[in-house]
């Protein structure tokens, strides 16, 4: 008798326990059911997104192609540049005191002078308060 009635405590602790776990149960399926909506969607729009991906990634990696070869002219073109001007310079160094020599630039230097001291003379001139 004990054990009919422990048995049949065993069977509503388990009735009950089933009961409670319906509503898991059925929230689990709805989740599920969710995730699988979302699966199917996400498996539409993977390989698309993929294509994209792969075009944005070919366009940056034929941009940073054409910028590197762009820079890469730019630094030849800036070296080259440098080389001229390297040689003008020293042209310059051996030609200018050749050319200091010539009387134009006598002439020029009096000119200058000339003007420095034409200007002083109308500044003391025409500002007698300085003095």
């Amino acid at each position: 008798m004990y054990l009919e009635i422990g048995l049949l405590i065993l069977i509503v602790i388990f009735i009950v326990l089933i009961i409670f776990c319906i509503p898991v149960f059925l929230q689990i399926w709805r989740i599920s059911k969710d995730v699988r909506i979302t699966l199917q969607a996400l498996n539409q729009s993977l390989p698309a997104i993929l294509k994209n991906m792969e075009e944005i990634t070919a366009n940056v990696n034929n941009s940073t192609a054409a910028m590197n070869k762009r820079i890469q002219n730019f630094t030849d073109t800036s070296g080259r540049s440098g080389l001229i001007i390297n040689d003008i310079i020293d042209n310059i160094q051996y030609f200018a005191p050749l050319a200091m020599k010539l009387p134009v630039f006598h002439s020029l230097k009096n000119v200058i002078a000339i003007v420095k001291g034409m200007r002083v003379f109308m500044d003391v001139l025409l500002n007698k308060e300085k003095v």
